[in-house]
């Protein structure tokens, strides 16, 4: 510890060290005082300094793609989720591939077999996008010479799942299989009715219940759209606060998604967590609820996602069939 403290010109002491990508930098009048500071030091991540290189005056393309997000994501009504994954993707898997590259050093190669060797398709498929996006503005905005995502090629998915709505049929099926674990019927129930993302269920409080407008505030996490309030029954409100005793669900994020992907293969449904939204659009399209509600509900940017993406009906099914199975849980249409 002491090897990294300095008495400076001005007669004060400095501490200044570099450590795995982080900076751990204090400054104390005298030496005893800094030896009292030195264990309070937050560290800076070093890509995180905002500054040009002062030698070359020019981005790396770490810095810049903090400076993207600092200037560009961040100013985005996006939620902290997202910004969160940004920052982690920079850290874990942009930074030790490209960690002293100069920005108008990037070549389309460099970037393709960058992309090409990311072993998770989900993965690989995000951080293509962010890349292009980061190269798009820098581009834009002249700080490199030539638009060099032109030559990238977009990641194929090999096993993309389709996310069909489940017929009714297999919703019984479900929901008879689900109701064997308590603490994940009410999740199922919770996202075939409201039609919310993985995430937004989770971070549900019985809180976010108005009882007197009969309304759920879903915390989005996606789109401008994604924060909203879902009309709701008084009896899907008598549901949840009968099947959530502390109000809320009390598992980690990677739980429904195993268990219900056993489940679907357990009961040979090519079906998977994400279904459940696309069977609540399904399902409220079949109760008469228009085009606009049903984007409001899902939280979808574009009205064009709810029509060409979540209306993929593979059977129709009578309203009265759906109120057989969910009873008085949807609200009604007429």
């Amino acid at each position: 510890m002491k090897k990294n403290c300095y008495k400076r010109k001005d007669g004060r002491w400095q501490y200044s060290k570099q450590q795995k990508g982080y900076r751990y930098y204090t400054i104390a009048n005298t030496y005893r005082e800094l030896l009292e500071k030195i264990p309070k030091i937050q560290p800076i991540l070093i890509t995180s300094i905002k500054h040009k290189n002062r030698k070359t005056n020019k981005f790396t393309f770490v810095q810049y793609y903090q400076f993207y997000i600092d200037n560009f994501v961040k100013n985005k009504k996006v939620g902290q989720e997202t910004i969160k994954s940004w920052q982690r993707q920079l850290i874990q898997d942009i930074t030790p591939n490209f960690k002293f590259l100069k920005l108008e050093e990037i070549t389309t190669e460099k970037i393709q077999n960058f992309v090409d060797k990311i072993p998770y398709e989900r993965k690989q498929e995000t951080l293509y996008q962010r890349i292009i996006k980061v190269l798009k503005k820098a581009y834009a905005t002249d700080k490199i010479k030539r638009d060099i995502t032109l030559g990238l090629e977009k990641p194929k998915r090999q096993h993309k799942q389709e996310r069909n709505p489940l017929t009714a049929i297999e919703q019984i099926k479900l929901l008879k299989e689900a109701k064997k674990n308590k603490k994940l019927f009410p999740f199922v129930v919770f996202s075939i009715i409201v039609g919310s993302r993985r995430e937004e269920t989770l971070n549900f409080n019985i809180q976010d219940i108005d009882e007197r407008k009969q309304t759920i505030h879903i915390k989005g996490t996606k789109t401008k759209n994604a924060d909203r309030n879902v009309y709701v029954t008084k009896e899907f409100i008598n549901f949840l606060k009968t099947n959530l005793p502390k109000g809320k669900f009390e598992f980690k994020k990677s739980y429904p998604t195993n268990y219900l992907g056993e489940i679907f293969k357990k009961l040979k449904i090519n079906a998977c967590l994400h279904s459940l939204r696309h069977t609540c659009s399904a399902n409220l399209y079949f109760l008469g609820a228009n085009d606009k509600y049903r984007q409001m509900q899902l939280g979808h940017a574009s009205i064009i996602t709810t029509n060409d993406i979540y209306t993929n009906i593979k059977e129709n099914t009578p309203e009265r069939r759906i109120r057989l199975i969910y009873g008085n849980l949807y609200p009604r249409f007429d």
